[in-house]
């Protein structure tokens, strides 16, 4: 298994407790960048989707966590 696919196993498992960290190693990996960060929202970008997630305390909500994987997971 590769160590995004880990990461997505981890994050999969405990989408109440993801660090931002965690998501921006995983967008990265999946070919996406940071496109800018505007206040507590980061801009990640890949091709045509843009993608907006706001941080608090280095945290992710569960909601923005579902949308990552679903995002990482499309584009398999």
């Amino acid at each position: 298994m590769t160590k995004s696919g880990k990461l997505i196993d981890k994050i999969k498992a405990r989408p109440n407790n993801v660090t931002f960290r965690q998501i921006e190693k995983l967008l990265i990996s999946e070919g996406f960048v940071l496109d800018r960060i505007a206040s507590s929202h980061h801009i990640f970008k890949r091709g045509m989707i843009t993608f907006a997630i706001p941080v608090h305390k280095n945290k992710v909500k569960s909601v923005y966590v579902r949308r990552v994987i679903e995002l990482v997971e499309e584009g398999k």
